[in-house]
């Protein structure tokens, strides 16, 4: 941060201080049993008050979601990584029981209904405490009887990224410990962060109009925005590092997604999550109960699958790549891809069909389309395929073919219909082609690469969640 000021602001000394909280210093409480307020931030903040700092830097989810009297956060710089990272020892695949290291009843709550699902083997899983920075944890999980562990991903990668010298030996050691562990990263949809979670918070005394004109400059309001509406959120619910809630703002190309997902201290359980879309038009105005297309997902299966030869050879000779896949069903068997490969799915589905073949997974775009694929794996460069069909044009990522599309004919009731949702721009393209005169007419599909494709096409394409997304939006107009 100190760069970004310099950069607005040449003529500014900038002086660091370094302090442990109680937090550093208490490594045997338990983080939930320890106070809800300032447990990492109360003797950062009294040198702010007390005049021998002029600003305070702050992990933001570390901060109470009401701050006392006498300071503000005045801004932040660009967030990153939301997510949680999940570490497995290769030793612990396979085992009846496992036990994770985890200091965070949001976590537990939320990963216990993921990861039964998400790991490629059964298991029964249990959490429990740990405390320390990212390498003690790391440590004490390779050291100890425990199977694995969950990190705050913006945590390992900020140490992956760190330039200074003082930093090499930690990142050489991580990456040796990285060697004894599988990792995935756990997708917001079913395990939305901490309020906050990868954000900085600069915060300063109040009316110091001079650190604030220097800050203004260099703060992300996008970013603030959203850490606003997660605090304001989980605020409403008590608040503190003892919920079991996670809650994520996120903003998309297409709009904005909010996700929430645990359980009050009532004991009530949340799940909600919500696009919006500032520019929607659609307004189902026409809408009856059989202008709308398709009623189901089977009802827009216009192409039969033919796997090509040698497609299972050509996905067993691979070695240290990055493969995407975007329909489990291009996958047919198990054992196929060597585990040197990471493997990223294009959503939840496939994710699962593929950890019931035995593949370990390593994260997915979360049906929010190929922009939320990673460019590199977090510990090394890396080349990404794609799987799909020979047919594939549109991608910017290399193809790895293993199937050919048939296509089969549309049925008439397209001609009829003045909503459409499209599950692929393949389908789109058939249709298109069959009935052109459904161009000008109303069209929705999921976010990312298909919604690219069909807005070149046609005037008006709505963005939504998924398929589901739209047909729940379809019902409750002609409720």
């Amino acid at each position: 941060m100190a760069e970004k000021i310099f950069h607005v602001s040449p003529d500014t000394k900038i002086k660091h201080i370094y302090k442990n909280t109680l937090g550093d210093s208490d490594l045997d409480t338990p983080l939930n049993k320890m106070p809800d307020i300032g447990v990492f931030t109360s003797d950062i903040r009294d040198d702010l008050i007390e005049g021998r700092a002029d600003i305070a830097v702050h992990s933001w989810k570390d901060l109470p979601v009401k701050l006392e009297i006498g300071t503000e956060i005045i801004g932040t710089i660009e967030r990153a990584d939301m997510r949680d990272m999940v570490f497995l020892k290769k030793e612990s695949l396979n085992k009846e029981k496992i036990i994770i290291l985890s200091s965070s009843p949001r976590r537990e709550k939320n990963l216990s209904g993921f990861l039964p699902y998400a790991l490629p083997f059964k298991t029964d899983i249990s959490f429990k405490d740990v405390r320390g920075n990212i390498l003690t944890r790391l440590k004490k999980l390779i050291e100890g009887t425990d199977d694995g562990l969950v990190v705050a991903k913006a945590a390992i990668d900020r140490l992956m990224q760190a330039g200074e010298e003082e930093f090499k030996g930690q990142k050489k050691a991580l990456l040796e410990m990285q060697n004894h562990l599988k990792w995935m990263v756990i997708p917001l949809s079913q395990n939305p962060s901490a309020a906050a979670q990868g954000a900085l918070a600069i915060e300063a005394r109040v009316n110091d109009k001079e650190v604030k004109d220097i800050i203004d400059k260099i703060s992300d309001l996008q970013d603030f925005s959203s850490v606003e509406i997660e605090r304001n959120r989980l605020k409403y619910y008590g608040g503190g590092c003892h919920q079991k809630i996670g809650v994520s703002h996120e903003i998309l190309e297409t709009g904005k997604l909010f996700t929430i997902k645990g359980e009050t201290e009532e004991g009530e359980e949340i799940s909600e999550r919500v696009f919006t879309d500032e520019e929607r038009k659609e307004s189902f105005n026409l809408l009856n109960t059989e202008n709308y297309f398709p009623f189901d997902k089977q009802e827009q299966k216009f192409f039969e699958r033919e796997e090509l030869e040698d497609s299972s050879k050509n996905l067993k000779s691979l070695r240290d790549k990055g493969i995407y896949v975007s329909r489990s069903n291009s996958i047919k068997e198990p054992a196929l891809i060597d585990d040197s490969n990471i493997i990223w799915t294009s959503g939840l589905d496939t994710w699962k069909s593929l950890a019931k073949k035995g593949y370990w997974v390593n994260g997915t775009s979360d049906s929010l389309g190929e922009f939320n694929s990673p460019e590199q794996s977090p510990f090394r460069d890396i080349r990404w395929l794609k799987i799909s069909h020979k047919h594939n044009l549109n991608d910017k990522k290399e193809i790895l073919a293993t199937y050919e599309l048939i296509p089969l004919e549309p049925p008439n009731r397209i001609m009829e219909c003045d909503y459409f949702y499209w599950m692929s721009a393949s389908s789109f393209q058939l249709a298109l082609k069959v009935y052109p005169e459904i161009k000008k007419r109303n069209h929705a599909c999921g976010l990312g690469k298909t919604f690219d494709l069909i807005k070149k096409e046609v005037p008006q394409v709505t963005p939504f969640l998924g398929f589901d997304d739209w047909l729940d939006t379809i019902k409750n107009k002609l409720k």
